[in-house]
């Protein structure tokens, strides 16, 4: 399998977050749940006071600046699921220019405006990382790098699926679908007297293969890097094997490609760099020809997308 192939194969998990992935759904619903309750508490007593009557209404979600979308199917899921009929005017990982109607609702005014924070919350949210995943991606056109989210995310599988609607790669859910070995855990094992952690910590994780998706370990020496792929060679792993770069810089990164190339021993691992990358920089990293980049920033750091919902009826 070539490395593009290898890549998607590892960190692309984004197809699982549909609705009709039944895991998804429940979480989706615990989610909205939760907003829904936390936020409602014993009722909208504003709407309670003015809308007496609480007669029918529709109300128009428009984009104030352009961009790409995400989060239409969860918001329009949310929605319904409480009485309101929905219009959707676009599609997730859609453009959609300044002025343009994303969505149209109607149902009774009060329910209307009890959702009205909860789904704007969750669309801006997505639709910012969406655009900026799909802004940096096509950055890097012409390369075979690919950028990937991490686990710095505050919404969690909606980020995740911000980052994948916008072209980039999920990586990881949690800790319990895929081997990362970090520094952390390497240390650990100097401490308890291991001579060489890096072999032994990919030796004991290869036992969990059949469990997880990947095996990852996180290095910042060109050393470890070379013993990392030397016993990935020697394990001959059926999963994914990387090597995370962690605070590498560019120079630093070519370097280790080209020692990995040179001792028959890059064919047996992908390469991932982290760790202080940024829109300005990224391209640089992307010209070291390293497999994929994973960016905190996407999903810490991206602008909330701006769009107002108004009632018209």
């Amino acid at each position: 399998m070539d490395r593009a192939k290898l890549v998607e194969l590892a960190y692309q998990k984004g197809k699982e977050l549909t609705l009709n992935n039944r895991i998804y759904l429940n979480w989706i619903e615990e989610f909205f749940d939760r907003e829904y309750n936390e936020d409602l508490g014993l009722g909208d007593i504003t709407s309670e006071a003015i809308l007496t009557k609480n007669k029918l209404g529709r109300a128009i979600l428009k984009a104030k600046q352009s961009g790409i979308i995400g989060g239409l199917e969860e918001v329009s899921w949310f929605y319904k699921k409480h009485g309101l009929k929905v219009e959707t005017r676009t599609g997730d990982a859609e453009e959609i220019k300044k002025g343009n109607t994303i969505l149209e609702v109607h149902g009774k005014r009060r329910a209307i405006l009890a959702m009205e924070r909860i789904g704007l919350n969750v669309l801006q949210r997505m639709s910012g990382i969406t655009t900026e995943t799909r802004r940096l991606a096509n950055l890097l056109k012409g390369y075979s790098t690919r950028i990937a989210a991490t686990r710095k995310t505050h919404l969690r599988y909606l980020d995740k699926k911000a980052v994948f609607l916008g072209g980039g790669l999920t990586h990881r859910f949690g800790l319990w679908d895929s081997i990362l070995i970090k520094d952390n855990h390497l240390e650990a094992l100097k401490r308890d007297g291991i001579r060489n952690p890096v072999e032994k910590a990919i030796t004991l994780a290869s036992q969990f293969v059949d469990r997880v998706g990947f095996i990852e370990i996180e290095i910042t020496e060109q050393d470890d890097a070379i013993e990392a792929a030397r016993t990935f060679k020697e394990l001959t792993l059926t999963k994914p094997c990387i090597i995370m770069l962690d605070n590498s810089t560019p120079n630093d990164i070519e370097q280790i490609i080209k020692t990995l190339k040179s001792e028959n021993l890059y064919g047996y691992a992908l390469l991932e760099a982290s760790g202080n990358i940024t829109p300005e920089n990224i391209k640089e990293y992307a010209k070291t020809g390293i497999d994929v980049v994973s960016l905190g920033y996407l999903t810490h750091s991206a602008r909330s997308f701006d769009m107002s919902l108004e009632m018209i009826l």
